[in-house]
């Protein structure tokens, strides 16, 4: 089994320097007598000198604030945690022990290359059950599995017969077209702007459409459908509730949840072997953002502009009425907002058994960037950047954060408080219970649960003094204490 943590190791004195400072954070690898296989851990990780920080009380880094606003209950739920794994080597030998399923294991116990993750994941119904899941669970799930083409071709096979339907045998039917479309080639990546290549200053080439392996997008969306099938769903083999009608297991494992996930490691995959490589990076990053239904992720650039790093899968959404070739199942409520099946606003979810038959499936949106600091690049070269470079900080909300915010107005409402309130009050965790407040002041009586994660990056704070949507938000802060006041009367 592969290793995931949610918390870092750092040495004191990086924590002294402080963020941002002039001297870069340098990680403390182990050293020759310690970096053992079976000790590494114990003896490196143990060391009296090193600071053990959890990352969701690290709110100098990673901000997050949730609440039910005025729902009954909170269905949304968010992890944070480092993943552990393969490294390049270590990729290249599980491909040649495909077939040794023991030596798969074995390997995957000494993952090297560490991944910042953090997911946010919006439940609807049973008390988000489906959510909490998500959040507790599918992090573990991704590490653990090692999963080979024949595998997903049977995980396909599974899902024509435990679920059925004219959607899934039909992808099984071209499950050679959808895996050289979705994972050989990831078509669902989001077109790059100017040139794929970029030059760093030593002329080594950058490929900005290699940032994710073959073998990592069929780990991701095998671990999702897999999770999905047989813990959502609930039929995994050792399930108790094998037997069971549809009917039955449907009320049984009710509920649905969507869900946004970023996955952060260094460029240099030499940097990533300590798990506090994104604390204060030198270098660039890579960013994959896996997407299933209608939470988002926001970035904010150099500049202050906000940059939606993913596409909802509404109901009204022309790309998900094609791959469902059935727009039959589509139709508009009384309110005028499409539905799929009468019922669901996204096409795209964990759990909702009920529409799994006819494609309401967990299959992700996959996209992949290149950000972090601009100095090892040539001036000529920066242009090439997706967002430009220095990049500042990312949010990660659901839809009662989105419905009642454009993504230019979450970006303000968070650069505007740190330029107000200073650097040293306004830190990521501030700020994300900002957007909470600000959300719950705006949100009528049926206002949905909110969740918002913010992540710094090194450029944070590094943005001009500039407020694009004050007025907005003003009017509408305004325009709800009117309508509180025309309540109350």
């Amino acid at each position: 089994m592969g290793r995931t943590q949610s918390f870092i190791h750092l040495k004191p004195a990086n924590l002294q320097a402080g963020f941002g400072s002039t001297r870069r954070w340098k990680p403390v690898l182990p050293t020759r007598e310690t970096d053992t296989t079976n000790d590494i851990d114990k003896k490196f990780y143990n060391d009296k000198t090193m600071l053990k920080v959890h990352l969701n009380k690290f709110p100098d880094l990673i901000g997050h604030s949730t609440s039910r606003i005025n729902r009954l209950y909170n269905e949304d739920a968010y992890s944070i945690n480092i993943m552990k794994l393969p490294s390049l080597a270590q990729k290249m030998e599980v491909r040649n022990n495909l077939n040794d399923l023991q030596r798969r294991f074995e390997l995957s116990k000494d993952w090297k290359r560490s991944v910042l993750n953090l997911s946010v994941f919006d439940g609807h119904g049973n008390k988000g059950r489906v959510s909490k899941l998500l959040a507790e669970n599918l992090h573990q799930y991704l590490v653990d599995v090692v999963p080979t083409r024949q595998e997903f071709d049977k995980l396909l096979q599974r899902y024509c017969q435990e679920i059925g339907g004219q959607y899934w045998q039909r992808i099984y039917d071209n499950r050679n077209d959808f895996y050289e479309t979705f994972i050989s080639n990831c078509q669902t990546k989001q077109e790059l702007t100017g040139s794929r290549m970029i030059f760093d200053r030593w002329g080594n080439i950058i490929d900005k459409n290699s940032l994710l392996s073959e073998s990592e997008r069929l780990r991701i969306f095998y671990a999702y459908l897999k999770f999905d099938l047989d813990h959502c769903c609930g039929f995994a083999s050792n399930n108790d509730e094998g037997n069971l009608s549809f009917e039955e297991r449907c009320q049984t494992f009710s509920g649905g949840s969507t869900g946004s996930s970023m996955f952060i490691s260094a460029y240099d995959e030499s940097m990533s072997f300590e798990d506090a490589f994104f604390v204060d990076p030198a270098g660039l990053l890579k960013l994959v953002i896996t997407q299933v239904g209608d939470t988002k992720i926001v970035l904010c650039d150099q500049n202050g502009i906000a940059h939606n790093l993913t596409k909802v899968h509404h109901a009204s959404s022309t790309r998900e009425t094609k791959r469902l070739e059935n727009s039959n199942n589509i139709a508009k409520d009384s309110f005028g907002e499409a539905r799929f099946l009468n019922n669901y606003a996204n096409t795209r979810s964990f759990g909702d058994l009920p529409g799994k038959a006819e494609g309401l499936s967990c299959e992700p949106d996959i996209y992949s960037y290149l950000i972090g600091s601009k100095l090892q690049l040539p001036h000529s070269e920066l242009s090439k950047m997706q967002f430009g470079g220095d990049e500042c900080f990312i949010c990660l909300i659901t839809d009662g954060v989105s419905d009642l915010m454009s993504d230019q107005e979450l970006t303000d409402l968070i650069t505007s408080t740190v330029n107000l309130r200073g650097l040293k009050v306004a830190t990521p965790q501030f700020v994300a219970d900002q957007v909470i407040k600000y959300v719950m002041a705006v949100g009528g009586r049926q206002a949905d649960n909110a969740t918002c994660l913010v992540m710094r990056l090194p450029n944070w704070g590094n943005w001009p003094d500039v407020d694009r949507t004050g007025a907005q938000r003003e009017s509408k802060l305004m325009a709800a204490s009117q309508a509180d006041r025309t309540d109350d009367f």
